[in-house]
């Protein structure tokens, strides 16, 4: 589980929203917070294998949205090292088979782990991966490719909140109880 307190879900979906709907406002802190995490950047593309370019742009994108939101956080973030990154891909690798297949279980399994760092990040997602309505210009992702990306993203979450020094205001949840979001339409 997370060293820091975690980030609220409804503020975690807030920003997320916020983010898919302004991207034009985001675009600027997304790309600098891309090119200040540079070791997960080139983890996510070495590891993104034989994706289509669609899946990979969505990864690429996501990762955005995850560091964007350490970043609305307020605090500090140092850059991650390999050392973080090979240590956090090994515990995710450890429990990833236990998870499979990717079906309309595979977010419930996720989140019966309890180890996750900022939970309600992943849990953002896994509903902008495997649970949300699709808008109508949006093709779906190929479900081992989405498992790809949300298990990425988890690595990477776990490197950033081993990496985040919260500012001393910083009022966040002490425990996580999964809360559904009801999606806007």
């Amino acid at each position: 589980m997370s060293a820091n307190s975690l980030i609220p879900r409804q503020q975690v979906h807030t920003w997320s929203e916020d983010i898919g709907n302004q991207v034009t406002n985001h675009e600027a802190s997304l790309t600098r917070l891309l090119k200040a995490q540079r070791r997960l950047t080139r983890f996510l593309e070495e590891n993104q294998g034989v994706m289509t370019p669609q899946s990979a742009g969505v990864g690429l994108y996501l990762l955005g949205v995850v560091i964007r939101m350490f970043d609305l956080a307020g605090g500090r973030l140092r850059s991650a090292t390999w050392e973080q990154i090979r240590a956090a891909s090994g515990r995710v690798q450890g429990v990833a088979g236990d998870l499979l297949p990717p079906d309309k279980d595979f977010p419930q399994r996720v989140r019966n782990v309890d180890w996750r760092a900022q939970p309600h990040i992943l849990d953002e997602a896994l509903m902008a991966l495997f649970e949300r309505e699709k808008k109508d210009e949006e093709e779906d992702l190929n479900k081992d490719e989405a498992m790809q990306i949300f298990f990425l993203l988890w690595v990477a979450t776990e490197v950033l909140d081993a990496n985040w020094k919260p500012q001393s205001n910083f009022s966040g949840e002490k425990s996580y109880v999964f809360t559904p979001i009801e999606e806007d339409n």
